[in-house]
């Protein structure tokens, strides 16, 4: 099990971590990651500090447009772990987008600036002050 869903797993048990709920609008108009948007659903809160849908499912996707709770951990997560300089306002938008780019450029995987399952497996993620990887 990795590292992020062993934390969720105990903040849960210590009932510490909070869900964040947010609405999102729809995904990104193009392929993300590979994968067209109507194939995966689009993030809206963030489970185990990573973005997720609302059951908790981490394979999701993010886009410019988009406004809520799952974009703020994302924006946490590129900034504090990723080495970009942005806003933490929850709105992807144009830095956003610019940001996981660099991301995905930097790791070598399709450059489009939507965030999905292969930007979540190169990105590291704020979890409480540390910063850990998708996978452990």
């Amino acid at each position: 099990m990795s590292r992020i869903r062993s934390a969720m797993i105990a903040a849960v048990g210590a009932g510490a971590l909070m869900l964040s709920l947010g609405t999102g609008t729809a995904g990104a108009a193009s392929e993300a990651d590979g994968m067209t948007t109507s194939a995966l659903p689009t993030c809206v809160e963030s489970w185990g500090f990573v973005p997720a849908t609302a059951d908790g499912d981490h394979d999701c996707l993010l886009g410019q447009g988009v406004s809520n709770n799952a974009v703020r951990s994302l924006q946490r997560s590129l900034y504090f772990c990723n080495g970009q300089d942005i806003a933490v306002d929850g709105i992807y938008g144009p830095n956003t987008a610019a940001a996981v780019r660099s991301v995905q450029r930097s790791a070598g995987i399709a450059v489009d600036g939507v965030y999905g399952p292969n930007t979540r497996d190169v990105m590291s993620f704020r979890v409480y002050s540390h910063c850990q990887d998708f996978n452990g």
